[in-house]
């Protein structure tokens, strides 16, 4: 017999335990739900009265008792068993058959090659020797490599950098710059402390990309045409916590924006090219230059726990469940300060943009397997006369509500969107969700909305938990054009790598 270390036993034990929590359940969405109200209903017990005859015998001298014919039962028939089928056998088929091709793809192209990598890791080392190789100070500071590619724009890499206690204690650093190619570069840097009760960060930021997507205004025209712009912002903002995961932010920037409709970095055509043809009008604020003050707040009032709270060294913390509801409230005005000579249309001295967002989340489980639904509602409308830059017009797509599209690939002056997510810990660092959105942008006031004109978005993401600054992120999302013209799939949208979060 061979005999199995006590440690790698233990290793392949939690591996296991890690795969089985990873992937087989999330894919398998209604299932789970099915099966975690059926697993809340009590189970039958087995007592004296029902089986008189597994009673243990009582001897105090310690020898067997001897047992006669009397005391023999007849071997149980199990194969001759016949259990009534279940109205909620008959229904389990139906998401059963419906997520078989989810359930193939997270099972043999998501849970075993992932599960080797965690564990292979584990085994390893290799989250502990990277983070020793790309820090410095006790890993007070670091500087890490980015790679960030999102099919319709172009790729970059870059460094991320952080200093934490950057020359005083509770100060901290955090910068990150890239390159594309073709004039596409980002650089941000913020600096943080502590002010009275919350924090204070200081920001400035340098952005250029040739490669900005533009469909029109309102409803998607067939073809898309790309357009350059470049973007300095310097500004603060002060957060504040509140009850469990509540907080109130503040801020004030600084912008200067310039757009050409010339400038195209893609084989597809600019904008003026398709301005030219008549496929559309040109947007508000194309080939000007303009600068701009903003003044924003948002109250967030969320009832859930906070999932990893400020812990000490050693804790053994373990997760709450994520149950509860999540209310987000903004606005934002804008200021023309300057504005570029012989403009195509003048802009309007002052907008503001207002929404709302409400969600509801239940945990299956009490392990952060949690399953939510939120609407989002946002409006944007200039005060007198002029237009709305159309940086500054309501966005869906990107990191915003229907993620199968491409960053603002979808802009008007107000968009609603309604979003079904399931959300699993793949790791401790890291989760997993399935998506699916309804939502479009519409005109002044949501003028226009109507059930078939909201568009489609699903798929499936990774996300690193907690990490705000320096999120890594896969995502596969597909979008579709509104329902009232067939929702048939016209975006594909495949992510991976990491972005800003400050």
């Amino acid at each position: 017999m061979r005999l199995i270390p006590a440690r790698l036993d233990r290793r392949r034990r939690h591996f296991w335990s890690h795969v089985r929590r990873a992937f087989f359940g999330p894919t398998l969405l209604a299932l789970v739900v099915a099966e975690a109200h059926a697993a809340a209903e009590p189970q039958p017990v087995a007592t004296a009265e029902a089986a008189p005859d597994i009673q243990p015998q009582h001897n105090p001298s310690g020898a067997e008792t001897p047992r006669g014919p009397e005391d023999s039962r007849d071997v149980p028939d199990y194969d001759g068993r016949n259990e009534p089928t279940s109205v909620g056998d008959v229904v389990l088929w139906v998401p059963r058959v419906v997520l078989f091709p989810l359930y193939v793809v997270s099972e043999y192209l998501l849970r075993l090659p992932l599960g080797w990598l965690v564990s292979t890791a584990e085994e390893q080392r290799w989250p502990a020797l990277l983070i020793d190789f790309f820090t410095f100070g006790e890993r007070q500071g670091g500087i890490v490599p980015t790679l960030l590619v999102d099919l319709g724009l172009r790729p970059s890499v870059g460094v991320y950098a952080f200093w934490n206690d950057f020359l005083l204690a509770k100060n901290d650093l955090r910068l990150r710059a890239t390159y594309g190619g073709a004039g596409a570069v980002q650089v941000r840097l913020a600096d943080r402390f502590p002010a009275g009760r919350g924090t204070v960060a200081l920001g400035l930021s340098y952005e250029t990309r040739p490669d900005n997507v533009f469909h029109g205004i309102g409803r998607e025209q067939e073809t898309r045409a790309r357009y350059y712009s470049s973007t300095t912002r310097a500004g603060v903002a002060y957060s504040v916590p509140w009850v469990r995961s509540s907080y109130a932010r503040f801020d004030l920037s600084t912008r200067h924006v310039e757009l050409d409709g010339d400038r195209s970095a893609q084989d597809d055509p600019s904008v003026n090219e398709q301005v030219q043809a008549g496929v559309f009008e040109s947007p508000p604020g194309m080939d000007q230059v303009f600068r701009a003050m903003d003044y924003g707040a948002e109250v967030v009032l969320d009832s859930r726990w906070p999932r990893f709270p400020d812990l000490e060294l050693a804790s053994d913390h373990v997760a709450p469940p994520g149950h509860g509801v999540r209310l987000a409230l903004r606005g934002a005005v804008s200021e023309t300060l300057e504005q570029s000579l012989a403009p195509v249309e003048a802009l309007a001295d002052t907008w503001v943009h207002y929404g709302v967002s409400l969600g509801g989340y239940y945990d299956l489980t009490g392990q952060q397997r949690s399953l939510g639904l939120t609407a989002i509602v946002d409006f944007v409308d200039p005060l007198g006369d002029g237009s709305v830059p159309l940086t500054d017009l309501v966005s869906l797509g990107g990191e915003r509500p229907l993620r199968g599209f491409l960053s603002r690939e979808l802009v008007d002056r107000s968009a609603a969107a309604l979003r079904l997510e399931y959300r699993w810990p793949v790791a401790v660092w890291l989760d997993g969700s399935l998506q699916y959105e309804a939502g479009n942008v519409f005109g002044k006031g949501l003028t226009g909305f109507e059930l078939g004109e909201l568009r489609s978005s699903y798929g499936f993401g990774l996300s690193a938990v907690d990490a705000r600054d320096h999120n890594f992120q896969v995502l596969v999302a597909f979008g579709t054009e509104p329902y009232a013209v067939g929702a048939d799939i016209d975006s594909f949208r495949f992510v991976f790598g990491t972005t800003a979060g400050f």
